[in-house]
């Protein structure tokens, strides 16, 4: 079982993600986010907005600086209470809880992988 916690100082966020199986992300605020697992216990939050996107070039929202990430390598967009994320035709792809996807609505929880680097989706639409 791996157990990573983070807290942001001078904020009132508090992120937890445990791996039994999955991982899950609980957040205090309501604002989907995506949270990138740097070096294996660095959290890295990004809010999300109504298209978001993902890769290695400057000019990303979310700018991933590593060989395995294409310079424009995917998309979030927000369509009314869910996000979907779309590859752009990456060298290494993108995968959704262990599936290479090229489209797809995210969930809660989902896992992302970008090439090699982890991250995983905090909705803000959380059922139950």
């Amino acid at each position: 079982m791996v157990r990573l916690t983070a807290a942001k100082h001078n904020a009132k966020k508090l992120f937890r993600i445990e791996n039994k199986g999955r991982l899950l992300v609980k957040l205090e605020e309501k604002m989907a986010r995506l949270v990138l697992i740097c070096d294996g216990d660095n959290l890295v939050t990004h809010k999300l907005g109504n298209i978001t996107t993902i890769g290695r070039a400057p000019l990303n929202h979310i700018v991933i600086d590593n060989p395995a990430v294409s310079a424009q390598h995917a998309i979030i967009g927000r369509s009314a209470d869910s996000y979907r994320l779309k590859d752009l035709d990456s060298t290494n792809g993108t995968q959704v809880n262990g599936v290479f996807i090229t489209d797809v609505e995210l969930k809660d929880g989902d896992k992302i992988r970008f090439g090699s680097v982890v991250a995983v989706f905090a909705g803000c639409c959380r059922k139950g």
